[in-house]
């Protein structure tokens, strides 16, 4: 009886045994790592707000070496640049009939040349009253997007008070233009002034029309800046330049330089016709390589003004080459007169 216990017993201790063996631990799980979910992607990124006067831009960059701050200002620049697109959309067509229509019968090579330079004397335009909004990282893509809001009542305001500026400068430059009696480039020099102020002017009010809320038109040009334009371009065609050598003469370059300005719409004449004189030097170097000669030119050009004094010299260097020493000389005198002559237009107006 006693060993029948004690097997009973020992089957129970056993069967424990087995129990907490298979429950007594729990299975040990491994769970991967949660990424943190990118944030949706605001609805301004596709359409920017809409609000009367304000106008929003939007600018996107990507995120280079982790450097989530020059990403943002860049992503800010595209944003304001968004902003200039969207107000200078109508501007270049309206500016160009404006001037066409006030150069009328005055248009040429040699004016639009002239337009060309004087509009790349223009301050550049910058928006004065643009902030931040919002932005949002695209983890997913390493993108930093911009929004950017321009408040249009300030920034008419600013235009304004450009435009006062400009014409009160403007001013200036008309009475001295029309006080002037002598030719030459004092006078060529107010001409160019007063008219990089008429093209300042005009883009900002072209600006303004823009951006009212009435979207009343407003001429970019006043007749006052019309009537000076006009009388300033006219000037301009028929100003008379003289080319004369210092030193040994050498017509060849004389005669380069007169052909190059010529095509650019300039005028050549006498020295006693001439509004403005013209002088350079020249020196030739010939190096001979088996059978084919070398020619480097060296020139300078000194431009003069009515007192004679000189105002600006003009460097330049170019070499020809040919298997005759004339021809290599014509060559390289030709590409000299050239640059010359396109650094003398420029300087001149």
């Amino acid at each position: 009886m006693v060993s029948s216990v004690k097997t009973n017993i020992v089957i129970i201790l056993a069967a424990m045994s087995l129990l907490v063996g298979c429950g007594g631990s729990p299975a040990v799980t491994t769970s991967k790592p949660t990424k943190t979910p990118t944030l949706p992607a605001p609805v301004w990124l596709i359409q920017p707000p809409i609000e009367t006067g304000f106008l929003y831009g939007t600018g996107s960059a990507e995120v280079y070496a982790g450097d989530q701050a020059d990403a943002a200002a860049r992503a800010k620049d595209m944003a304001r640049l968004e902003l200039v697109k969207q107000i200078e959309v109508n501007i270049s067509g309206e500016l160009e009939q404006e001037i066409t229509e006030t150069l009328q019968n005055n248009k040429s090579e040699l004016t639009e040349r002239l337009r060309q330079s004087v509009k790349g004397k223009v301050t550049s335009f910058e928006l004065s009253h643009v902030m931040n909004v919002d932005s949002y990282f695209d983890e997913s893509n390493k993108q930093v997007s911009i929004l950017v809001r321009l408040d249009v009542n300030k920034e008419l305001q600013s235009l304004h008070s450009r435009i006062e500026v400009i014409d009160q400068r403007f001013a200036e430059v008309v009475t001295k233009f029309e006080n002037n009696e002598k030719q030459g480039m004092g006078l060529l020099r107010l001409a160019t002034s007063g008219l990089v102020l008429a093209e300042e002017r005009s883009g900002i009010q072209a600006r303004a029309n823009t951006l009212s809320p009435t979207r009343q038109h407003v001429d970019v040009l006043t007749p006052e800046y019309r009537d000076f334009t006009r009388k300033a371009y006219a000037l301009i065609g028929m100003l008379k330049v003289h080319i004369a050598a210092q030193g040994a003469d050498r017509n060849s370059l004389a005669a380069a330089l007169t052909a190059e300005l010529n095509n650019k719409g300039i005028n050549i004449s006498e020295a006693e016709q001439a509004d403005i004189r013209v002088e350079y030097d020249l020196s030739l170097n010939n190096v001979v390589q088996g059978e084919t000669t070398f020619v480097i030119t060296e020139g300078n050009v000194f431009l003069k003004d009515e007192q004679g004094r000189i105002v600006k010299t003009i460097q330049a260097k170019a070499k020809g080459a040919s298997a005759d020493v004339k021809e290599a000389e014509s060559r390289s005198i030709t590409k000299l007169s050239q640059q010359l002559g396109k650094e003398l237009v420029d300087v001149l107006f």
